[in-house]
């Protein structure tokens, strides 16, 4: 059996919000935009070879309450990039907010960052391993 990665799906309150950060500040490209698919908009995102679908909250439905203090599901977007100090400059000058600055704490001594997207999403960067 044979399996190929499709997609990441955000259900949130403003899913115009949502779409708009990951086309500013990412370049994400969309393909999908529908403002009633099943009771709520839908937007999809292709960023880094990677669908995202955006969905709002349908009606009848609420937001998790415990989310903020959940330790198990989704957790975070990883994106890779090659230069992290490129990378974080270049974001933060299309206003993305980091709440951990790039540091090599990652596996292996890798740079990370951490940024909050809308509704508090978290979006990791990840520079690959040093050589050497």
């Amino acid at each position: 059996m044979d399996f190929a990665f499709d997609h990441v799906h955000f259900v949130c309150r403003d899913v115009a919000g949502m779409a708009g950060y990951f086309e500013r500040v990412f370049g994400a490209e969309r393909f999908l935009s529908n403002p009633d698919m099943k009771g709520s908009p839908v937007v999809g995102l292709r960023l880094a070879g990677v669908n995202l679908l955006i969905r709002g909250l349908r009606p009848g439905e609420a937001a998790d309450v415990r989310a903020p203090a959940l330790v198990e599901g989704l957790d975070h977007l990883g994106l890779l990039v090659q230069d992290m100090e490129a990378a974080a400059a270049w974001l933060k000058g299309r206003g993305a907010k980091f709440t951990v600055e790039p540091q090599a704490t990652g596996m292996k001594g890798r740079k990370i960052a951490f940024i909050e997207g809308p509704e508090k999403i978290r979006i990791e960067l990840v520079e690959p391993i040093p050589k050497g």
